[in-house]
């Protein structure tokens, strides 16, 4: 054989093989084996749930199940995660996670993971970091947060927890929540791991800063802090339903979750308008002070994380102006007691503001 011929078969050979390997790949991935695999357990548990099942109802949904498990499609299994440049347009973003390619058991997940943080919505790398968009086992773990303790361990800075709440905002989907992107005050109740930060109570808070802030704190207590004893003695709280009475709940407590129905105190306290004191908390004991401080100033004025509007809304005694003006009866309780009296009744009020309207002739 010739120079030439030996080069030709081994450059040949060389070429057969790699596209051998590319094949194998491409038809093979190494993320198929992990469905396989789940979709074998699953056709191992359906079975013994077939064999136990006693209707020909529930024997006939577990045969379709069982069919599918037996026969499944494999296929890469991704969440597109909205991107900011294409939000005007309702459009998916150029953000993809496809953990679940490989991480194929929802069940799992779910229940491994907080209930309240939609990652079906944010998806995985937002909290577990890592490369998302990656097929490749290694690449995609790179860089990656695996653990709570893992993820928790990250927060060096208040700034870590401020990119974290700004990516949760350019992920959330306008329809969810229109004001949510805007304002941001929402992504206050998560921390770095997806949980919901805790409310450590204003006791904690007080503590310290009874003799750091005390004209602020003292005024807090003698006023804001009763706003919920002052909503009870109103006669529409008192003749509300439960439903009218979480209106109040959601501005007059602390932490209160509109699922639950439950809050972390009375009245308008510390965490209400500083956020939850987890993280806070967390800065402090690890003495990085000025890291706390950044988070405890987080709602208040001059910072992009508006936790004021939610409750100071023009449209949030609209129910009460309802209560008041079909039961004809006096609308004294319509303003705080504990603010300067109006001179003027709610009625007058509204007779003198729309004399400052144009006229429409």
């Amino acid at each position: 054989m010739s120079v030439q011929g030996a080069v030709f078969f081994v450059l040949s050979a060389l070429f057969l093989f790699i596209t051998t390997l590319w094949i194998n790949e491409e038809f093979n991935p190494e993320w198929i084996k992990y469905q396989k695999k789940y979709y074998e357990e699953q056709a191992l548990k359906t079975e013994k749930e077939y064999e136990v099942s006693t209707t020909v109802k529930e024997k006939e949904l577990l045969g379709k199940k069982l069919a599918f498990l037996k026969n499944p499609v494999y296929e890469v299994k991704q969440i597109f995660l909205k991107g900011i440049s294409t939000w005007a347009e309702r459009e998916n973003g150029d953000k993809v996670d496809r953990c679940m390619t490989c991480h194929i058991d929802e069940e799992e997940l779910r229940t491994s993971h907080p209930e309240e943080f939609p990652f079906d919505i944010y998806g995985c790398s937002v909290c577990h970091e890592g490369n998302g968009r990656s097929l490749d086992e290694e690449l995609a773990h790179e860089g990656m947060y695996y653990a709570r303790r893992d993820m928790q361990l990250r927060l060096t800075s208040a700034e870590t927890l401020f990119e974290f709440w700004d990516e949760l905002a350019e992920l959330t989907p306008e329809e969810r929540d229109p004001n949510q992107r805007i304002g941001m005050g929402n992504f206050r109740i998560f921390n770095i791991t997806g949980d919901k930060a805790i409310y450590v109570g204003s006791k904690k808070c007080i503590k310290c800063h009874e003799g750091l802030t005390y004209p602020h704190v003292e005024r807090w207590l003698r006023i804001k802090f009763k706003s919920l004893d002052l909503v009870k003695k109103a006669p529409d709280y008192i003749a509300g339903d439960e439903e009218y009475r979480k209106q109040c709940f959601k501005c007059h407590t602390t932490g209160y979750d509109e699922v639950t129905g439950e809050y972390s105190e009375e009245g308008v306290t510390c965490e209400a308008c500083h956020g939850p004191g987890e993280v806070y908390s967390y800065f402090m004991e690890i003495g990085k002070a000025s890291q706390g401080q950044k988070i405890a100033k987080v709602g208040t004025y001059g910072t992009p994380y508006n936790a004021c509007g939610p409750c100071h809304d023009t449209r949030g005694h609209e129910m009460r102006v309802k209560f008041f003006q079909v039961r004809a009866v006096s609308d004294e309780w319509f303003f705080p007691q504990h603010t300067t009296p109006y001179k003027t009744s709610l009625s007058e009020k509204v007779i003198s503001a729309s004399n400052l309207l144009p006229k429409i002739h």
